[in-house]
């Protein structure tokens, strides 16, 4: 039953779009309906007397808690019911990390959820090729109008977000299934290894459809990893031929490179008027402007208004487009490294690998969060809700699978 809840919530976050139920007086915060799926999910783990497994998140979350009072008290620089609000969905997100950890009770379900991640992973593929190629609705939330649900579509060089809330979220989804089935593909008992392949190939397709350039490059790189720790060396080669083939067949990608590379001269719309819009094509050259000019300098601003607690959740607005700058502006030097904490805690307690089912998941959830902290430099991509939620279950399901695997 607990297995079945916790397959529930790796189908519905992805699966299901950000349509909002109850907006948030204020914000641009919606309740949608995961929000009362977790909700009900949590309280019965609470119920149930959860192991408090992981202390730093709670050190982390009890951080938080004292840098919204300091915003509100010392520095006056946030609200207390929208610095309340953004901690609450902190709450939300790592209370799924005990969910994952308190509802997995044998190894032998194990294979059970990670079927369910394969088949949401078809599904999420299928309808953001769908949207593509057979315009399918586009539910986005990349700028506050959109964000009330507007069913729209695809326009002329737009990049596919599926069912997530843009395409930056869908890339970084993508990386963990990936590695997932390049793992499964690895081991010798795995049956079915064409339909994997067939099933790598269009989570791979809707990664390039997302043209995330980030993303992109921080799969290869846990990727190059990932074949090197199982000691399938001899494919690094293959993947270093499909990364340069990839880049020369996807015009998206290869122009967010080259606009990278050469910026392009004509784009010199002014920072404060520009908006992130992932359904209009534009000089791409301006994302990396707005940080330089715009979100980084503010948020270090934030920061230097009170290095050791931040200036409160949702002090900076709402996008910093830098993860670690938004926990500095935030929560200040002690709520980064209470963060760093929780991952290097889980990152430590990693076991060597040995090919069997329970290494290979192991090792895809700690590389894909090795990819999220890659893409975090540039995306506050723990700040994504459905990435977020997926990555503190997943956390959890690793770490009891750790657990068991050891005493099991």
């Amino acid at each position: 039953m607990l297995a079945k809840l916790v397959a529930l919530l790796l189908l519905v976050i992805p699966l299901y779009p950000k349509f909002p139920i109850l907006g948030v007086s204020g914000t641009f915060v919606s309740v949608r309906l995961e929000d009362f799926l977790i909700a009900a999910v949590v309280f019965i783990c609470l119920l149930r007397k959860p192991s408090l497994s992981s202390r730093p998140i709670l050190l982390y979350l009890l951080i938080g808690l004292v840098s919204v009072f300091s915003a509100v008290v010392l520095t006056k620089s946030a609200a207390l019911s929208q610095g309340l609000l953004h901690f609450a969905r902190r709450v939300e997100y790592m209370s799924l990390f005990f969910v994952g950890f308190s509802f997995l009770k044998s190894l032998s379900q194990l294979s059970f959820l990670i079927r369910t991640i394969l088949a949401t992973s078809l599904l999420v593929a299928l309808y953001g090729l769908g949207q593509q190629f057979l315009s399918f609705p586009v539910i986005t939330t990349t700028n506050s109008e959109f964000s009330k649900g507007l069913t729209l579509t695809l326009g002329p060089g737009a990049r596919i977000n599926s069912t997530f809330a843009g395409h930056y979220d869908l890339a970084a989804y993508t990386v963990f299934p990936l590695l997932l089935i390049l793992g499964l593909i690895s081991l010798p008992t795995t049956k079915y290894k064409p339909a994997l392949l067939f099933l790598g190939i269009l989570v791979y397709w809707s990664l390039l459809l997302s043209a995330s350039r980030v993303t992109f490059a921080a799969f290869y790189l846990a990727a190059f990893t990932f074949v090197w720790l199982i000691g399938k060396r001899v494919w690094i080669p293959l993947l270093v031929i499909l990364a340069l083939f990839s880049v020369l067949v996807s015009p998206q990608l290869a122009g967010r490179y080259r606009q990278l590379l050469f910026p392009s001269a004509h784009a010199q719309v002014p920072v404060d008027e520009q908006t992130a819009d992932a359904l209009v094509p534009v000089a791409e050259d301006r994302s990396f402007n707005i940080r330089l000019k715009a979100e980084w300098p503010r948020a270090i601003r934030a920061f230097l208004k009170n290095p050791i607690l931040g200036t409160g959740y949702s002090s900076v607005g709402l996008a910093v487009d830098n993860d670690y700058l938004r926990a500095l502006a935030e929560t200040g030097v002690l709520g980064l490294l209470a963060f760093l904490f929780i991952i290097i805690r889980f990152l430590k307690t990693t076991p060597r690998f040995h090919p069997s089912l329970e290494s290979i998941f192991i090792l895809s959830v700690t590389l894909s969060l090795c990819s999220l902290l890659l893409n975090a430099l540039f995306i506050d991509v723990f700040e994504a809700s459905k990435i977020a939620l997926l990555t503190w279950l997943l956390l959890g399901l690793a770490e009891k699978v750790k657990i068991l695997t050891k005493y099991g």
